[in-house]
């Protein structure tokens, strides 16, 4: 199964101490060791890019998406085909912001169903299925510990990625 990591999950993950920090962390990890099949979209570079660009922190999101990029090399674009696909979402789905709808659109372009994401917003669109990083460590094979099932069965005790406070 592959799954699309949302903007909020790399943000969670590098930010500062948030209930949703080490849930976050802990998914981001199992990507980094290859135990969870996961892609994410130019989108989401844009998204971190403009965050911290709008706080006048630039140089937190540049190291964050430099990171994303690294970890989820190759991300997926944003294409022609998928932006066919948002006036219809944008009507069906107008609580939904145009970048989650972007995520949406990428994700039914690419096949892929399983968004993880702390958005509630997900939970209506058709086709979509939203992961809670929070409720879902476990279901994705996350150990609480933030050292994946098979990692500790093998003894691998990686660290979990970096915080980019």
């Amino acid at each position: 199964m592959t799954v699309f990591i949302d903007t909020a999950v790399v943000m969670y993950a590098g930010g500062a101490e948030h209930p949703m920090r080490d849930p976050c962390q802990r998914i981001l990890a199992r990507v980094a060791d290859g135990e969870l099949e996961a892609v994410t979209s130019v989108e989401v570079i844009q998204e971190i890019l403009h965050r911290f660009s709008a706080i006048r922190r630039p140089d937190i999101g540049v190291s964050m998406a430099r990171d994303t990029l690294d970890l989820f090399a190759p991300v997926l674009p944003v294409t022609h085909a998928v932006m066919r696909r948002m006036p219809e979402l944008i009507e069906a789905h107008p609580a939904l912001s145009a970048r989650d709808l972007v995520h949406v659109a990428t994700c039914l372009q690419e096949g892929i169903h399983d968004i993880v994401s702390p958005d509630r917003g997900f939970d209506g669109v058709p086709g979509i299925r939203r992961i809670d990083p929070a409720a879902s460590a476990r279901s994705l094979g996350v150990a609480a510990s933030g050292v994946s099932e098979t990692a500790r069965r093998s003894g691998d005790k990686r660290p979990e990625p970096r915080s980019h406070r």
